[in-house]
Formats: structure tokens, C-alpha cells, sequence
């Protein structure tokens, strides 16, 4: 594979679909060391990246190369405020997620990925209802729609809305039975079946129902690959919480360590963020996992 972080300038005044399919590649190949390794471990090449895409949009190009330029462009930006919030840095995620916005005004699909994840900032960061704002926004796409209404379920569980975070999870299960997966765009690939499944049992353990969310968290870390380091990591980080939070010491204790060796292996401080109630229920058990 080319070195991610290294994109050459346009051979012309004048950029075809060539141009565009090698920024999207690039993109993507970034957006899997992300997963993999965190966003740490990118979002510097990522950045990096936007000189080299600024120079694409000062060349010319024929209206269809533009309008996917301008997705591509977008999707960048995306990345880039994704992987500044995997790395703490919440200021430059919002200057990214509102240039990506910008760029992705005419692109629906994108548009709604991009509300999404700063949705997400607005989650993490410990405001449910200001994130709330953003997943209610509206969704088309069947999956699209999938992501939105499991991370509203999501919300609700912050807020303890129970009944409102089961009937948002099931909207989600029902919006991705139906959604095109062949074709789904490589920002929302990511949203397949293990990661709803992840995020059902991540939404039962924000509700404290750990029988239902211990089943889920076991699949999701089964069905993650190397691939999706860190959403494993996470499910681990919530499935450890849920034995402690069940009095299974021995079994949070055992499931907390590979949480924490794998939390160890990524360049992200959001797994270390999220680490914090696993850490703190396991003390009320006198386990140090530190």
C-alpha cells in the first residue's frame, strides 16, 4: 500500500475521476488504521492530507467530477474531525465535522454520517441531550437511519429514558434489516451486524440491564476482527463493567485485563475515557486494574 500520509499534487490544471478514486482511497485506507490503531495513530497524515485535497478543488474539473470531489473532499474532513476526537482534541473535531459539513451540502447520505459523529462528541463528552439534537435529525438511508436511531437509543440510556432507548433500538434493528449493505458507502460500512449488536449491549449496560446487555457484548467481541481493534476494545471495556456491576469478580477481573492490555495497543484517549467506570466498578470490588 502507498504511504497514507502522502498524496501527490494534480499533473494538471484540469483533475478527473483518476484524481477523486486515488483521495478516496487514501481516505480509506486512513479510516482502517483509525479502527485498527485509533485515531492517534493517522490523524496526522489525515490532516495532512486536506493541503493536497485543497489542491484538487483549485484545479478544474467536469460537473460530476466536481460533485464527487466535493463527497471526497467531505468525507476527508470527516475523518479528520473523527480521528481529532479520538485523540482529545474536540476543538479541531468541530472545525472538521463544520468543513465537512460545507463541503457535503449537495451529498444527503454523507451529510447525515457527518451530523452523526458530532453527535457523538456531544455523547462522549457527557451532554445526551444536546447529542440527542443531532441524531433526531433525520435519516433516509435505511442505514443511515440504523446509526441514527442506536445512538439516540444511546442518548436515552445516558438520561435513564429507558422505555424511549428500547424503542429507539428496535427502530435501529428494524432500519438495518433493510438497509442496502452491498452498497453502503465506506463512511458507514463500519455500521454492520456486530456493531448494532455492540451497540445493543452498550445501551443495556448505560441502562443497567446487564442480562440482556452480558449476551450481546460477548457476540460483538467475538464477531470483531483485528480489523475493529478499538469497537472490540469497547465492547470489552462495557462487557468487564457489566460482571463487576453482577458481582462476577473473577470474570470482570479477567475481562478487564484484556480490555485494559487492548486499550494499551491503540493511540486513542476515548478508550481511556472509557475505561473510567470499568476502573471505578471494579474498585468497588477492591480489584485494581491499573
Amino acid at each position: 500500500m502507498a504511504n497514507p500520509a502522502y498524496f501527490p499534487p494534480p499533473h494538471s490544471a484540469r483533475i478527473g475521476t483518476s484524481d477523486v478514486e486515488q483521495l478516496e482511497s487514501q481516505t480509506r485506507s486512513l479510516r482502517s488504521v483509525d479502527y485498527q490503531h485509533g485515531g492517534g495513530a493517522c490523524r496526522d497524515a489525515v490532516v495532512v492530507r486536506i493541503y493536497w485535497a485543497q489542491q484538487l478543488l483549485a484545479a478544474e474539473a467536469s460537473d460530476p467530477v466536481r460533485s464527487r470531489l466535493l463527497s471526497a473532499v467531505a468525507d476527508l474532513h470527516n475523518l479528520a474531525g473523527w480521528t481529532s476526537f479520538d485523540s482529545g482534541q474536540v476543538g479541531a473535531a468541530y472545525h472538521h465535522f463544520d468543513r465537512a459539513l460545507d463541503f457535503a451540502r449537495h451529498d444527503e447520505d454523507l451529510t447525515t454520517n457527518i451530523v452523526y459523529r458530532r453527535g457523538r462528541v456531544h455523547l462522549h463528552h457527557g451532554a445526551p441531550g444536546d447529542a440527542l439534537a443531532y441524531f433526531q435529525r433525520g435519516a433516509f438511508a435505511p442505514l443511515a437511519s440504523s446509526i441514527m436511531y442506536a445512538n439516540e437509543a444511546w442518548a436515552y440510556a445516558r438520561q435513564a429514558r429507558s422505555d424511549e432507548a428500547v424503542r429507539a433500538l428496535g427502530k435501529a434493528k428494524d432500519s438495518f434489516a433493510s438497509a442496502d449493505l452491498a452498497h453502503a458507502p465506506d463512511w458507514a460500512r463500519f455500521h454492520d451486524e456486530t456493531d448494532l449488536t455492540a451497540m445493543t449491549g452498550i445501551v443495556h449496560t448505560e441502562l443497567g440491564d446487564t442480562r440482556a446487555a452480558v449476551p450481546a457484548l460477548t457476540s460483538a467481541v467475538e464477531g470483531f476482527g483485528p480489523a475493529m481493534a478499538r469497537s472490540r476494545t469497547f465492547c470489552l471495556i462495557a462487557l468487564a463493567t457489566c460482571h463487576f456491576l453482577d458481582g462476577d469478580v473473577d470474570e470482570g477481573q479477567t475481562v478487564g485485563a484484556q480490555a485494559m492490555s487492548a486499550a494499551e495497543g491503540l493511540r486513542s484517549e476515548r478508550v481511556w475515557d472509557r475505561t473510567r467506570p470499568m476502573i471505578q466498578a471494579a474498585a468497588a470490588h477492591g480489584v485494581s486494574l491499573r
